[in-house]
């Protein structure tokens, strides 16, 4: 699967399917509802938004549609890779009740045919690949969107940082950012990975690691994020200090737009709980842009779980317990 990792500097630039008055979308306010490897492109709708401008965007993953968003009586954006997850079909459900307005992003399924049936907005990606594998065509996707309501030129910058990642990952196998990967992967073998992060961005990369390392190499991940892990969770490393260094790592995702508190917050961190836990450090030195720096981080994360995957002899694509799970769901 490494080549649909390095797919990524396709996927960014490819031509998607654009519902005949999609030019004519625009919002205050909008919720995006999704899960999985779906949802995390609301995640970035929102990062993105928030850099240029400060409508409401709001982010929701479950069946229905708060009540504290309701009153804003957002443009609703539903996304699913499949088209058919439960949670998401739910909301449209929910948004219809209240008269909400709607489009989907989505590779077919009930919610292209919704969206067509009635007369809504949508974006139309490439099926055939697993949600988590269509990262790059969920952000371009959003990316459209916030260009054609906002006026932004995301879709101009990920023409560039698609030529970015190609240099970046010209050699295959061969090529830093994936032995870089392999080194990082190493340090994780069999241990439950930490990750901190300490931006929106980092935060949303971390996401995102977290999620390809339990898909992708079944392993355990989990997020923290500072300043709030400093009340509560670095005192979980005083206990069982040897099983700590055993079965667990810590990876920070930096950013070099840190609050210069949370710069040295993460230092501290090193020195307060370095004999306790191993900790490794991913710092990617030429951050122009958010949208450069996210997807090179997200390359990379996607890099080191599926060669974590092969390290532990695991298949990235097997969703087994996924299937059974939903087909328990659903009677």
């Amino acid at each position: 699967m490494l080549n649909i990792a390095f797919d990524l500097k396709n996927q960014i630039i490819s031509d998607l399917e654009y519902s005949s008055n999609f030019e004519n979308v625009s919002y205050e306010s909008l919720l995006i509802m999704g899960m999985g490897g779906s949802g995390v492109a609301g995640d970035v709708m929102k990062l993105l938004s928030n850099e240029i401008s400060d409508k409401n965007i709001f982010v929701q993953k479950d069946y229905s549609i708060p009540k504290q968003v309701k009153k804003f009586k957002p443009l609703c954006l539903f996304i699913s890779y499949s088209g058919n997850t439960e949670e998401t079909l739910s909301g449209i459900s929910d948004a219809k009740t209240n008269n909400f307005d709607w489009m989907v992003i989505s590779s077919g399924g009930k919610l292209i045919d919704m969206a067509k049936n009635e007369g809504k907005e949508y974006i139309q990606i490439p099926n055939g690949l697993q949600p988590r594998a269509a990262f790059g065509y969920l952000t371009l996707a959003v990316s459209k969107i916030i260009d054609v309501a906002e006026g932004s030129n995301y879709i101009s910058q990920l023409n560039d940082v698609s030529l970015y990642i190609d240099k970046l990952s010209e050699k295959g196998n061969e090529s830093d950012i994936n032995k870089l990967s392999i080194d990082i992967c190493e340090s994780i073998n069999k241990k439950t990975v930490i990750l901190y992060s300490g931006t929106d961005m980092s935060r949303v990369v971390s996401s995102r690691w977290k999620t390809q390392i339990n898909e992708n190499a079944k392993s355990k991940a989990f997020i923290g994020n500072l300043p709030e892990v400093h009340h509560n969770e670095i005192l979980s490393w005083d206990a069982d200090k040897d099983g700590s260094k055993k079965n667990y790592i810590v990876i920070f995702i930096r950013d070099q737009n840190e609050h210069p508190q949370i710069k040295k917050r993460f230092e501290l961190t090193k020195d307060l709980i370095g004999e306790k836990v191993n900790i490794t450090e991913v710092n990617i030195a030429n951050q122009e842009s958010t949208l450069k720096t996210l997807l090179e981080l997200v390359l990379l994360g996607d890099l080191v779980s599926l060669n974590l995957a092969s390290k532990l002899a695991v298949d990235p694509n097997n969703i087994d317990i996924i299937e059974k799970l939903k087909k328990l769901l659903g009677g």
